[in-house]
């Protein structure tokens, strides 16, 4: 029989490794040299931040001298110990829990480690009760924060029974839930129904993964099901709302706020999954490729039902449309004075890539209610509650994996609008209808707000007006009232995070809005996005292969003729004509996409209420195939069964022969 310790000092081995490669003994010294009496004249002990708190820097310097004296640099020994007592002693806190019962453990857990050999008695066990705090409460990423601190716990203690507790409980919470976690589409929650891929979810794949590579081959491994479950967070999820190492600001809830967020842990997760069997190491080699412009982009669409967000990949661009429902929250509280003009986050925002730095750290001097996308009530200041959900239950979208739409009901206190999204092929088609408000103020639907890259130029092409800016011609189908601006926009981070610089920053930006005036009753609006048509082509007169059938308050269709795509919004049950093609009617509210190929229709729907539904759709075309009935006097009728539960919302595509 093994030594049953021999597990634990893997762990313990594995899990220190890292610390021990590149320290930089030369800063260790000099803060050896700084230190007085267990302090640092530079750290702020009063600080009370509650987001960056100032006090935990002596926890980083720490934690470098420790690092430092176990790759042999003795002479630093007393000035760690010193360090480590002053902080022991003092148990310094802050008004977040969040420092107290994890931050704080989660930097001071690997320190006691890496000094184990060093510690008293006494240091030993008022380490240990500082990492006590972090109880195994919580869910989804704070839950696992809290279990590894108590993991690292029992390996200084030597408990094995407590590391397996530890783990076991990170083991539970990789699943399929309904609630804060991993949701069965790829997205990810937290602080309840909250779209949070890659803020808590970054942590949640980061920590699952680095923990899945650190347990292999012990008692205490991952089991397949929780590694194949991290794998398909990270490839069916994660990744979708990347482009190259840019994460879709959508996606990030309040730490938007933060500077130089990015995509970038990824690789390090990458690198975690390979030391383990996922049978898809192929497709994480290419994702860590692709973080660096080394491979080829995603291509594709997807609906992410659980998540209220709809994007699309193709080699040249990346675009998605979010929004919100009755089922979801527009975004998360404002901690710690963190996103405090995120408002409208959520509206309907979209995010329209070509480099991946078309939107990166502009938010300080963002004009917040000019969010891309978004269809806002022009008030004198942002108000209205920041984490909200929404009224309405349609929302929703659907997709066959390659072309898709999405829709939403959308009501914010006293505006209405019906927006969608459609992604045929290489252009975006959003519509807007039935656009009423009573407050009194102006109303803008916003095209873009990015930065400001070279020439902008303006035109007109069979009768629709477009602008093209840094690649991307946007044509308005409905001859709306497009405004433009280019100009510089100044802010600081301190202005959507209390605790960052006020150190003014300035910026070129690129504006592009339609004002519906004040008080609009049932104004409408219709562009297109273009992200891959030239300049050049567009001044000899070259647009959009789009065909604008519908857009009503109740029916909204659009069809891509080269494509042989349709895509349709019943906000309600009724009927569409789609001219030489005949008409489709639904009993219900639906979202469907049909696409032809030579003799063969495929049908895509799903439900945007989100509940499980029998569909039944008439066509004037004759269809065969499994559950088609002839309708007398010509025509189709079938029945298509639309998924509860979980999957409620997911698309359903099937198809059919046409006769």
């Amino acid at each position: 029989m093994p030594d049953p310790d021999a597990d634990l000092m893997t762990i313990r081995q594995r899990l220190l490794e890292p610390l021990l490669r590149s320290v930089d003994t030369a800063q260790a010294q000099r803060l050896s040299a700084e230190l007085i009496n267990g302090q640092w004249p530079s750290v702020d002990y009063a600080d009370q931040e509650p987001a960056n708190w100032a006090t935990s820097r002596h926890l980083h310097n720490l934690q470098l001298l420790a690092r430092a004296v176990a790759v042999g640099q003795d002479s630093l020994r007393p000035a760690a110990l010193a360090a480590l007592d002053h902080w022991l002693t003092c148990d310094y806190r802050n008004p977040n829990w969040w420092h107290n019962d994890i931050g704080v453990p989660r930097l001071l857990a690997p320190t006691l480690l890496l000094l184990d050999a060093e510690l008293t008695a006494v240091q030993r066990n008022l380490g240990a009760a500082i990492l006590a705090r972090a109880k195994l409460e919580k869910t989804g990423q704070n839950l696992v924060w809290l279990a590894d601190i108590t993991a690292q716990r029992g390996l200084l203690q030597g408990d094995g029974d407590l590391v397996q507790a530890a783990y076991d409980r990170i083991a539970a919470e990789i699943v399929i839930t309904e609630a804060e976690g991993v949701q069965i589409d790829g997205s990810f929650h937290q602080h309840g129904a909250c779209l949070y891929n890659h803020g808590y979810g970054a942590g949640f794949a980061s920590d699952g993964a680095r923990i899945a590579a650190l347990l292999r081959g012990t008692r205490f491994a991952f089991s397949q099901e929780k590694i194949d479950l991290l794998t398909a967070l990270v490839l069916d999820g994660h990744q979708w709302f990347t482009r190259g190492r840019w994460q879709d600001y959508g996606t990030i809830g309040r730490e938007i706020a933060r500077a130089g967020h990015n995509a970038g842990y990824l690789e390090a997760v990458t690198e975690h999954l390979l030391q383990v069997p996922t049978g898809r190491e192929e497709e994480l080699r290419t994702m860590r490729d692709r973080l660096s412009g080394q491979a080829p982009q995603l291509s594709g669409h997807r609906h992410f039902w659980r998540g209220d967000i709809s994007v699309v990949q193709r080699p040249a661009f990346y675009a998605s449309a979010r929004f919100y429902s009755s089922r979801l929250l527009n975004t998360d509280r404002p901690h710690n004075g963190e996103a405090l003009r995120s408002h409208h986050i959520a509206d309907g925002c979209t995010f329209f890539s070509r480099t991946g730095l078309e939107y990166s750290d502009i938010f300080p001097v963002w004009d917040w209610q000019h969010v891309p996308g978004t269809t806002v009530v022009q008030t004198p200041e942002l108000s209205g509650e920041l984490c909200r959900p929404g009224s309405r239950a349609f929302a929703g979208g659907v997709s066959d994996g390659t072309h898709g739409l999405a829709a939403v009901d959308f009501e914010r206190d006293s505006l209405r609008a019906r927006k969608s999204w459609f992604f045929l092929g290489d252009q975006i088609v959003a519509l807007g209808a039935g656009v009423s408000d009573s407050s009194g103020h102006s109303v803008h639907t916003t095209i873009n707000q990015c930065f400001l890259a070279g020439q902008v130029t303006q035109g007109q092409s069979e009768g629709r007006d477009w602008v093209h800016h840094d690649g991307i011609t946007y044509f308005d189908l409905a001859g709306g009232r497009l405004h433009l601006h280019q100009g510089t926009a100044t802010g600081s981070w301190h202005d959507i995070s209390r605790s960052a610089s006020a150190e003014p920053i300035s910026h070129d930006l690129f504006t592009l809005w339609l004002d519906h005036g004040s008080t609009p009753q049932s104004a409408a609006y219709a562009y297109v996005v273009a992200p891959t048509l030239a300049l050049a082509d567009v001044q000899r007169g070259q647009s959009p292969v789009i065909e604008l059938i519908a857009n009503t308050a109740s029916l909204q269709v659009v069809r891509e003729a080269n494509l042989g795509l349709t895509g349709i919004v019943f906000y309600e049950a009724g009927s569409a004509d789609l001219g030489p093609h005949g008409t489709i009617a639904a009993d219900q509210a639906c979202l469907l996409l049909l696409r032809e190929a030579g003799d063969r229709l495929v049908l895509s729907a799903a439900n945007p209420l989100n509940a499980a539904a029998d569909l039944t759709l008439q066509l004037s075309q004759k269809l065969s195939g499994e559950g088609v009935v002839d309708l007398l006097g010509g025509g189709s009728q079938l029945v298509l069964v639309l998924p509860g539960g979980g999957s409620a919302g997911q698309s359903v595509t099937r198809e059919f022969g046409k006769r």
